[in-house]
């Protein structure tokens, strides 16, 4: 455990001083951003090879516990680059690595359903999702990237983090690839939908993770054989609040 708690706090310096330098060399150096999002999902491959509880075989077998990580670094030090300014860049960056640094612990404790910190690291995990997920669509929707390009990568990214979720019940392999799958061509459709209307990154980022937030919830508990009507009806009733207040947004403010 001792070894684990150290492997987290030296991965989160690594995060923070690679973010740090990603945002503040001068001319920017975007391959300092993907090094840096590499070593991460290699370092926390290893920790999660290294646990006691680990009963993974073949390659690729703890991918599904890399793409959270991986994509929380690489989302977090783009959304960073495009939304702060000054000496808050390096504050934020270090803000980061702290939080990668959290993740990677909660991957480590989440590898045993029995463990005692599995709960409330299960919700660290699935509240880092959603952040990583609202801050990879905002820079999406706020990139230079072609309509059917930007569909690509919101569809690519849900069906990784939705993934990662979908690890609570206990769903791997071919399975969870193939409902990732479904949910991130869902989120590529809502992209291409959204395209039709007058939406800045932040507002248009809201109504994405709005939409993955009842996907990934109503699959979820699908999944857990306990969807009832009155559930339906919460998640659907919180996505049309969240929308309702998107639009009020863009209207009045």
């Amino acid at each position: 455990m001792i070894g684990a708690t150290a492997r987290c706090v030296v991965l989160s310096g690594v995060a923070a001083l690679g973010l740090a330098a990603y945002l503040d060399i001068r001319p920017a150096q975007p391959w300092l951003l993907w090094l840096t999002t590499g070593l991460i999902a290699l370092a926390v491959d290893g920790l999660v090879r290294g646990s006691p509880r680990w009963h993974g075989d073949g390659a690729f077998s703890s991918a599904v516990f890399l793409f959270l990580p991986a994509l929380a670094v690489l989302g977090g030090g783009l959304f960073i680059n495009d939304a702060v300014d000054g000496y808050a860049r390096t504050v934020s960056a270090v803000a980061a690595g702290v939080a990668a640094g959290v993740i990677a612990y909660g991957e480590y404790q989440t590898v045993d359903f029995g463990s005692r910190l599995y709960g409330p690291m299960r919700l660290a995990l699935a509240v880092a999702t959603y952040l990583a997920a609202f801050a990879l669509y905002t820079v999406v929707f706020n990139s230079e990237l072609s309509l059917p390009m930007g569909a690509l990568c919101v569809g690519v990214a849900s069906m990784a983090l939705s993934m990662e979720l979908l690890r609570e019940s206990r769903l791997l392999g071919p399975s969870s690839l193939l409902v990732g799958l479904a949910i991130g061509v869902s989120m590529a459709e809502l992209r291409l939908g959204l395209y039709y209307f007058p939406l800045d990154s932040l507002l248009a980022g809201a109504l994405l993770i709005i939409g993955f937030y009842l996907a990934t919830g109503l699959v979820h508990h699908l999944l857990d054989r306990d969807l009832e009507w009155a559930t339906t009806a919460e998640y659907l009733i919180v996505a049309a609040v969240g929308t309702a207040a998107v639009v009020v947004t863009r209207v009045f403010v």
